[in-house]
């Protein structure tokens, strides 16, 4: 009987989550709601046939009053109902299909329309999405409508938005326009039309970002009749306006109001639309794909690897940009307000409890960037902090704890409308020289192109977009490098050479920066912002990045080596040490890149070993080898600025005499390994197959159900759309050593990412400290290279990651 009724409940909840997932958050003035995923339900309370997977639809019924039908009577008119069991849509053949509704007489000064659809193609003839009209009039002239233009297109790169008081095609998709001017076909999209009397009476927006607006005279909006799928309009003045201009692809959801909503309501239909779309897309892919899953519950930092505890401290403090450990064991925070504190452990339990300012001028705009003069400097102790406009050195020269000071270091270049512009500082600690960087002149604008003329403004032998060398004693300044965006974060490894985190570019600039970036600083050489152009850069090579972090839009931002502080140990495993560690600010997570240096450069290899619920900003190692990272609040970027309030993690290593993964790799097309610094034990793999998973897809990474920020950029609304798909997970057994975990996997074949999730042994868990997911993640794709060792009748076949042996090794 349980049994039973569970199986009723579970049927129950699959009916119920697609009724669910239609909720409008928005009623006041709602006029029609076309949802593909209620119609079972609705057609079932109009007592109507039922409706399969792939039949043709004869009428959508509305779901705002229950009354309204967008009919179909002939056949061959008809689009197709596909359905699953989380969502349903439309498919239009851009040939006859269209769903028309005849409604009473309406009138209306302001509308909001609200299309979520697929389009597919473009045969061009105005093939429409929406379209409204007075009885026998044209939609252009009388009502309003959405189409895809005049003329043929391979993808999507014309959005024609077209009302009474406003004629005339008008591409709102045009190059130049926006930053998303041309999309390819085939992802779902939320479209957005807001019409008013006015100067901006017609506003656009794709996916909540706005496309442009339209001037629309005084008038009124018919919306007698409506048409989805299609234009209601005829230029013969023989014949009336009809319903022609078939749209070709997929519409799951029409949404009218009778007014102009405010922004706020807007953007709150747009996000109960958009989130839909990953299970729209799996949809229509006819894949086993899925949506991006993000857990509700995820723990504010979760760590993807075993044996470490997190702690916030406890201390208050507002958002911080640059925190470091100075000579005698104090914690030194600069703020985003420019103020500078000390913070110590008063009770000796290992975690800093205390603010003291060091420093409250109000003298640093914007700062990011921050050394320390070391211990026993003749000047006394000091903060070297880069902020807008300068480079400071801020003195306590009695060494008691408040700083009296501030010196000048750098200061003269012309400054940028951002808020901020010298960033990222490093001290040279063979001879106490000072690098920091100063930004580009125009991120969106990089090449300085004149409107008027055509030409480009930039200048190489400017001191915007550069790296900049200040002499020990501040006598001189030169610069290193160009090409340059933003780098946040400059740090000197091992070897004594110099790194910087980079900040991604291409969303203003084509090709610029196409991702976030990890660069070795080499002097006289340009690093791709601006990229080189035939026309208006054509004198540099662009220098490649060690490594660049994807997807898209991470904004690596603080960044460290993992080497001890004042004699102490460094973070994490012993093999972790002098690794780079970086912070991705807009996304929550913080990176492990470790570095190979061979004659010909670098060479890096990444993993990600958490994932954080705030804008992750710096990190730097404690005397006694944890690390403190540095926590803005709000949302991206940079959220809730100079006033809001900040938190200060620590991560301990506590379990270390714990196996820790080492590397994952593909060994085969159906085999997947994941070895360890030390033997594992039988019993504690026992039935881990079945709670192991992995997933799939081009932008799929370790731990992503943990990432609860994102920027709203339309690059990230995109990979959060792309396929996603399972990969079954047939076999799991360890290697003759021990060491290594043997994954049997269905043969693959895709050049996409793989994400492993495995469960942690109830061994290895309770760490203490914020209580952790009991799973590990880890990241892998088919790369490399494959190799026969030995020779003989049975020569042993690896997969190396690299063709240098020495790097593999």
């Amino acid at each position: 009987m349980k049994a039973a009724f569970a199986l009723f409940l579970s049927a129950l909840s699959r009916l119920m989550l697609p009724v669910m997932a239609a909720e409008i958050p928005v009623k006041d003035g709602l006029l029609l709601h076309l949802d593909g995923v209620r119609q079972p339900a609705l057609r079932s309370a109009a007592e109507l046939p039922s409706l399969a997977n792939g039949q043709p639809l004869d009428r959508w019924l509305d779901s705002s009053s229950g009354t309204l039908q967008a009919v179909q009577p002939w056949a061959g008119g008809r689009p197709l109902f596909r359905a699953d069991d989380a969502e349903a849509f439309l498919r239009f053949d851009g040939k006859d299909d269209f769903l028309a509704l005849s409604g009473p007489r309406r009138r209306l000064r302001a509308v909001t329309v609200f299309v979520l659809a697929a389009p597919r193609g473009n045969a061009g003839g105005f093939p429409g999405l929406f379209a409204s009209a007075v009885a026998g009039q044209n939609d252009y002239t009388s009502g309003l409508n959405l189409d895809l233009g005049p003329n043929a297109t391979p993808d999507l790169s014309v959005l024609n938005v077209e009302s009474a008081g406003s004629l005339g095609a008008s591409n709102f998709l045009q190059p130049g326009r926006n930053p998303a001017a041309v999309l390819a076909f085939g992802g779902f999209h939320v479209l957005t039309v807001r019409s008013d009397v006015g100067p901006k009476g017609n506003q656009v927006f794709l996916d909540g970002s706005w496309l442009g607006d339209r001037p629309r005279t005084e008038s009124t909006l018919g919306l007698d009749e409506i048409v989805v799928g299609g234009r209601i309009y005829s230029n013969d003045p023989a014949e009336l306006s009809h319903a022609q201009g078939s749209f070709q692809g997929d519409i799951a959801a029409v949404v009218v109001y009778g007014r102009a909503l405010t922004d706020p309501e807007r953007e709150k239909v747009e996000q109960s639309l958009s989130a839909r779309i990953p299970a729209l897309n799996a949809l229509a892919s006819g894949s086993r794909g899925h949506a991006l899953e993000t857990l509700p519950d995820a723990p504010l930092v979760q760590m993807l690897v075993p044996g470490f505890t997190v702690e916030e401290l406890p201390v208050a403090l507002r958002n911080q940009n640059n925190i470091r450990y100075r000579h005698d064991g104090k914690l030194v925070a600069l703020g985003y307000d420019g103020t500078v504190h000390l913070v110590t452990d008063t009770d000796g339990d290992g975690r800093e409890d205390k603010a003291t300012v060091f420093w409250d001028k109000s003298t640093l705009r914007g700062p990011i960037g921050m050394a320390l003069l070391p211990k026993n400097d003749p000047r006394g102790d000091g903060v070297l902090v880069a902020s807008k406009g300068k480079v400071s050195l801020i003195l306590d020269r009695d060494r008691d704890g408040v700083a009296e000071e501030e010196i000048i270091v750098a200061t003269g270049w012309k400054e940028i409308p951002q808020n901020v512009d010298a960033i990222g500082l490093a001290v040279d600690p063979r001879d106490g020289s000072i690098y920091f960087g100063l930004g580009t002149a125009n991120y969106a604008n990089g090449y300085l192109i004149d409107a008027a003329t055509g030409r480009s403004q930039f200048d190489l032998a400017s001191d915007r977009g550069t790296i900049q060398r200040v002499s020990a004693d501040f006598s001189k300044r030169e610069t290193v490098c160009t090409g340059i965006r933003f780098t946040c974060a400059l740090a000197f490894n091992r070897e004594g050479e110099l790194f910087a985190s980079e900040q991604e570019g291409a969303t203003w600039l084509p090709n610029g920066n196409p991702f976030d970036e990890l660069l070795q600083i080499v002097p006289g050489r340009h690093y791709g912002f601006p990229p080189r152009h035939p026309k208006h850069l054509p004198q540099v090579i662009d220098e490649p990045a060690v490594f660049e972090y994807g997807p898209q839009h991470q904004s690596t931002v603080g960044m460290i080596f993992n080497e001890g502080v004042n004699g102490g140990p460094s973070f994490g495993p012993a093999n972790w040490a002098g690794d780079a560690l970086l912070c991705g600010e807009s996304r929550g997570k913080l990176y492990r890149t470790k570095l190979v240096k061979r004659p010909e450069g670098y060479v890096a290899q990444n993993q990600i070993i958490a994932c954080l619920g705030m804008l992750t900003i710096d990190a730097c190692v404690s005397p006694k080898g944890d690390l403190l990272i540095a926590c803005h609040s709000g949302p991206p970027d940079w959220g809730t600025g100079p006033a809001g309030a900040g938190k200060i993690f620590r991560l301990h290593y506590a379990g270390r005499d714990l196996p820790q993964p080492v590397c994952a790799w593909a060994a085969a097309p159906d085999e997947f390994r994941i070895a360890f610094d030390r033997p594992l034990k039988d019993s504690e793999w026992a039935g881990a197959r079945e709670k192991t998973r992995i997933e799939a897809g081009r932008h799929v990474s370790a731990g992503d159900r943990y990432e609860v920020i994102r920027p709203g950029y339309q690059a990230v609304r995109d990979q959060m759309t792309a396929p996603r798909r399972w990969v079954d997970v047939h076999g799991l057994a360890l290697s003759a050593d021990r060491r290594t975990l043997v994954l049997r996997v269905p043969r693959q074949t895709e050049s996409v990412n793989y994400a492993v999730t495995l469960p942690t042994p109830a061994a290895w868990q309770s760490m203490g400290g914020i209580v952790q997911k009991p799973e590990i993640d880890l990241a892998l794709s088919l790369n490399g290279i494959q190799a026969t060792l030995g020779s003989g009748s049975e020569p042993a076949r690896v997969v190396l990651p690299h063709p240098s042996l020495p790097v593999a090794r």
